[in-house]
């Protein structure tokens, strides 16, 4: 019989304010290399403008808007690149960002300027030598994360994040090739990893004074979707694998002669996602054009009547390859816009409005995870130091489809819904922006542009099409409500396989359904179908195993649970499948394989260290299971404490009434398949 962790069992009475001291590092035993190690020089040449320029200029504007720092060694060879690079959230990655400024030096005045090294790993890291008197003059400041950071980058630690890199910057870099190409275009530069040492952050004790958390990730996201061919429980699976380079840097004409150029073409180093506010600060029409494009149709929308007056709004992340929204989840607003119209054309009532002042109104359908500080408030100033947990996440997961239902007056003829996007909240923004002398500068620094992601249009009566695809979508999103409504997903699914018998995608939906509702015997059978239909396709084994072993059945589980390791052998979710079940069979070395697995994909990951813990005090090494131990209760994601702080989120939006729809409480977020009230429109 396996013995599980009773440490663990004590962490469930711990208080939201229990752990109030500092938490230490806990050697992990990987690699010794230390977070973001610049070394070398020089950074600026004689071509960059003084430091007194620069000052000055930083004093008049409240940043630096003249030509780019930091990259004039590179831009004579490399004028399309630069140009690219010149737009991009990379350039304005430091105190040259307003909006990232104020959130960085409040994060300063509260935790200190060694603590801030967190930040300027990634932001400032020509300033890591002189934080102690780093300020927004500075060229150190104002230069952004230039060419030669990521082009000198030699290596990346353990999949850690938090800026684990070491960059050597050499002023001898030899100009001609091949020496030159050696140098600048090292193998890493291709990878996802490379991009992760900056896009996954941890917050350590040392940030939150707290309990270790996890802060924005998407490279975990990435690699732990279909889109970087892992992904086990995904039913929608791409064509192929993508890496972040393929989205964000793809082939660009090079008109201006890059030497860089291959064909005429040139990987974008604009790094486009969906950071609209930089480029609208500049007036950079062109930039904010290609921001734009690159959300428009990133997530589509469809509508469906679930009845006479209620629509459900079906959401799928579609050129995404990690969560969506990315980045940081705590600023970014992205929310449905939903409109009534009757018989004339005319609206009659909205959710997802704006007050005058541009405040997004509370009652909007949010698309996002919730970080909460200690009294259950959402984390709205772009201060990761007060996050004490995730209250909810109703972010999009890659091709997993999620629903959202509004519900609408009697006379409606037409409900038209649009997903869209603004980088920050209007209340932050107008903090950021603040203390911005240029006057020009600071009204377009508030007036964030609001950006269309995806939308519909559905007329009263209207039925959803019979297409196989929009339909499984919609049971997929249905079948992820609590179980008293998982229910309803079924229709659409059976339709979508009636109309598509040899797809494996609805047959897949109903075993996920199947599973949910506590039919395990039907849901192995679906998964079993959908398996002969495709059999490569991850999903079957997966739902089979789970499903089995959320029943006990774990030596039923254990072929499928090694079938899909087969397939998926450095995929998280198989891994931890795979070592729960062999463990729980008494093959404690098999466990061990697989939970050191998962650490080698993701030394943070809380279930690797239990599942790890577990095998080595099965196999009699205590010591090694102690270790393990410790960092399980260090990493581990504590569900008690995110529950408490959701009741503390719910408690605080219940006493926020919707006067204009007699008192209603505010919807709950936290919950799957919730319902917003459309607020009547009065002018």
């Amino acid at each position: 019989m396996r013995r599980w962790l009773l440490a663990a069992t004590g962490v469930a009475a711990l208080s939201v304010t229990a752990m109030a001291a500092p938490l230490r590092f806990v050697d992990d035993g990987g690699p010794t290399l230390s977070p973001t190690r610049m070394s070398g020089g020089p950074y600026f040449t004689d071509d960059d403008p003084t430091p007194e320029e620069v000052r000055d200029a930083v004093k008049k504007h409240g940043f630096w808007t003249g030509a780019p720092l930091g990259i004039s060694a590179c831009s004579g060879c490399h004028a399309d690149v630069a140009a690219q690079w010149a737009q991009s959230a990379h350039r304005f990655s430091s105190f040259n960002n307003p909006y990232y400024r104020v959130s960085v030096e409040d994060f300063r005045k509260e935790r200190g300027v060694a603590a801030s090294r967190f930040c300027a790993g990634c932001h400032e890291p020509f300033a890591l030598d002189k934080l102690s008197q780093l300020d927004r003059t500075m060229r150190e400041a104002q230069s952004g994360l230039t060419c030669i950071v990521c082009h000198s980058i030699e290596e990346v630690g353990a999949r850690h994040g938090n800026g684990e890199y070491r960059a050597v910057v050499d002023g001898n870099l030899p100009l001609k090739a091949p020496a030159h190409n050696r140098a600048v275009r090292r193998p890493l530069m291709a990878t996802a990893e490379l991009c992760g040492s900056c896009h996954k952050v941890s917050l350590v004790g040392e940030v939150t004074h707290d309990r270790w958390l996890r802060g924005q990730n998407d490279y975990d996201a990435w690699h732990a979707s279909a889109v970087s061919g892992h992904g086990s429980a995904s039913v929608w699976r791409p064509d192929g694998t993508k890496r972040c380079q393929d989205c964000h840097m793809p082939l660009e004409p090079a008109p201006l002669g890059d030497l860089g150029a291959k064909n005429g073409m040139v990987r974008s180093h604009r790094f486009l996602a969906a950071n609209s506010a930089l480029p609208h600060l500049r007036a950079d029409a062109d930039g904010e054009r290609r921001v734009r494009e690159s959300l428009a149709g990133a997530v589509t929308v469809d509508l469906a009547w679930h009845d006479a007056t209620t629509v459900d709004a079906v959401l799928r992340a579609r050129r995404v390859g990690h969560r969506f929204p990315g980045g940081t989840m705590d600023s970014n607003e992205v929310w449905v816009i939903v409109e009534a119209l009757d018989a004339d054309g005319k609206v009659i009532a909205r959710s997802g409005g704006l007050d005058k002042d541009g405040t997004l109104q509370p009652d909007a359908h949010l698309v996002r995870a919730q970080p909460v500080d200690d009294e259950g408030a959402p984390i709205s100033s772009r201060d990761p130091q007060h996050m004490r947990g995730m209250a909810f996440d109703a972010a999009l997961a890659p091709s997993d489809p999620s629903v959202v239902r509004f519900s609408v007056p009697a006379k409606t003829a037409r409900v038209r819904a649009k997903l869209v996007y603004r980088k920050f909240s209007a209340e932050y923004a107008r903090r950021a922006c603040a203390d911005l002398p240029d006057a020009a500068l600071r009204a377009r620094c508030v007036d964030l542009p609001v950006v269309e992601v995806g939308r519909a249009e559905l007329a009263r009566g209207e039925a959803m099409p019979d297409d196989w695809r929009r339909l499984t979508d919609y049971g997929l999103g249905l079948g992820a409500a609590l179980v008293d409504c998982a229910s309803e997903g079924e229709e659409p699914l059976l339709r979508a396989m009636k109309l598509a018998p040899d797809r494996p995608e609805p047959l897949l939906g109903l075993a996920r359904l199947a599973q949910k509702l506590g039919r395990t015997d039907d849901a192995v059978r679906l998964a079993n179908d959908a398996a002969r239909l495709a059999p490569s396709h991850p999903a079957a084994p997966w739902l089979a195993a789970t499903t089995l072993e959320k029943a006990y059945r774990q030596r039923e589980a254990r072929p499928y649970a090694e079938r899909l390791l087969g397939l998926l052998p450095d995929d998280r979710a198989a891994l931890a499948l795979a070592s729960r079940v062999r463990g729980v069979l008494g093959d404690a070395k098999g466990a061990l394989a697989a939970a050191d697995g998962m650490l080698a994909v993701d030394p943070e990951l809380d279930e690797g260290w239990y599942q790890r813990a577990l095998a080595l005090r099965e196999l009699g090494r205590a010591k090694e299971a102690e270790a393990a131990e410790e960092r399980y209760l260090y990493h581990r994601v504590a569900q008690e404490i995110d529950l408490a702080l959701r009741d503390r989120l719910r408690a605080r939006r219940a006493g926020l009434r919707l006067e204009d729809l007699d008192g209603a409480p505010l919807p709950d977020e936290s919950v799957p398949v919730h319902t917003h009230p459309l607020r009547p429109v009065t002018k």
